[in-house]
C-alpha cells in the first residue's frame, strides 16, 4: 500500500483540528470534479477516506504522526499504473487539508 507522507510541526490537536474543517475540501481535488469523497475518524489520530471517481472506490487513511501526516491508499486492481498520479493528487489534497496549500 502505497504512503504519502506531508511533514508538518503542528501539535496533534491542531493536525485534528484542521482535517476536521477541512475535509468535506477535498471533494474540489478530485480533477474533473467528478466524484465524491466519504471521511469519518476511525480512531483520534486516524481519519478513514474512501474516494469515489469515475465508477471506482479508492480506500484511504490518514494517520496522525508527530512529524507528518501519513497517508495511505489503494487503489484498486488494474490500476497500478495510475499510481504517480495518485500520488500528486494525494499529496495536493494533504497539503491542502493539513496545511492549508492550494
Amino acid at each position: 500500500m502505497p504512503t504519502v507522507r506531508i511533514a508538518h510541526n503542528l501539535p496533534a490537536d491542531e493536525v485534528r483540528r484542521r482535517m476536521t474543517a477541512r475535509a468535506d475540501d477535498l471533494v474540489k481535488l478530485i480533477p474533473g470534479g467528478l466524484g465524491r469523497v466519504e471521511h469519518r475518524w476511525d480512531s483520534e489520530d486516524r481519519m478513514l477516506f474512501t474516494i469515489h471517481v469515475m465508477g471506482k472506490s479508492v480506500p484511504a487513511s490518514a494517520t496522525i504522526e508527530p512529524d507528518a501526516l501519513a497517508i495511505d491508499f489503494e487503489l484498486p486492481p488494474g490500476l497500478g499504473f495510475a499510481e504517480p498520479i495518485a500520488e500528486g493528487v494525494i499529496r495536493q489534497a494533504g497539503d491542502k487539508l493539513l496545511l492549508g496549500k492550494g
